[in-house]
């Protein structure tokens, strides 16, 4: 277990207890019932269709919402109590709400990532500069660092979101459903940098994501929810027991497809 590899503390650095959530009291629970743990330095994708709960669980993840019932502990700590260890998670949304007309460089954005470390005012020092450009290299974009954010593609202000989040060096990055808006094309080489960040680095990854035939090459766990949680490890990926608990993931509809490659193959070699 990556885990394990990356340091002598097996301590789960995400333990969710039996929680619920719901927006308001007579609604139905967005979330119910979930148990989950995350372990450090492992790569997981969260799937499931839309509506589901996906960024709402994220956002209990982070503090921003707190469960109705059970626990939420991420570093050990109340997810809404974290105070500064919230440093330690990169996160970056599904779309950043930002005016396009501001006059910030994806440089100058990328540098904010700094700020919770640094303070708002403070001069950012030349270390925090180079480890600016070098994390907009790793991800393709450092010939973009005079441009005007507001004047990026979607892909490129996603990957200058991306580098932002990992200026604090977090031990925990969540990336909601970071490759929209990213060609085909694009999409193998974003999973590889991702995972590379996972191997190379011991980082703890969460990520939302529908391109399911993609991620689960590079992930060491997937978990589909849907309201409540379904747990599939990447070894029982092809498996007819997987197929009946997926029920209305969409992973079931993927599963399905490789399976039928898989029995089509047989049957020419008859």
């Amino acid at each position: 277990m990556k885990g394990e590899k990356f340091g002598a503390d097996t301590t789960p650095l995400i333990q969710v207890r039996d929680m619920s959530f719901s927006y308001a009291a007579e609604l139905e629970p967005t979330l119910y019932g979930i148990t989950f743990e995350q372990k450090r330095g492992v790569f997981l994708a969260l799937i499931g269709p839309n509506g589901g709960g996906k960024t709402t669980f994220l956002k209990l993840l982070l503090g921003e919402l707190v469960p109705n019932s059970g626990s939420v502990l991420v570093f050990g700590r109340p997810a809404p109590k974290l105070g500064r260890l919230r440093a330690k998670i990169g996160y970056v949304p599904q779309k950043a709400h930002f005016d396009p007309s501001f006059p910030a460089s994806a440089l100058d954005v990328v540098l904010m990532g700094s700020y919770f470390e640094t303070g708002l005012l403070r001069r950012v020092s030349k270390s925090k500069k180079e480890r600016a450009q070098k994390l907009m290299a790793r991800f393709g974009i450092a010939s973009l660092a005079r441009k005007q954010i507001g004047k990026l593609s979607y892909g490129q202000q996603q990957r200058t979101f991306i580098a932002r989040a990992l200026m604090p060096s977090p031990e925990l990055l969540i990336l909601d459903e970071p490759t929209v808006g990213i060609d085909t094309d694009g999409l193998a080489l974003f999973y590889e940098q991702v995972s590379q960040l996972n191997r190379d680095l011991g980082m703890a990854i969460v990520i939302v994501s529908h391109d399911i035939a993609q991620v689960a090459d590079h992930v060491d766990e997937i978990t589909c929810l849907f309201h409540t949680m379904h747990w599939h490890s990447k070894s029982e990926l092809v498996n007819e027991k997987v197929l009946e608990a997926a029920g209305v993931c969409e992973l079931d509809a993927y599963l399905k497809e490789h399976l039928r490659h898989i029995n089509e193959f047989h049957r020419e070699k008859k």
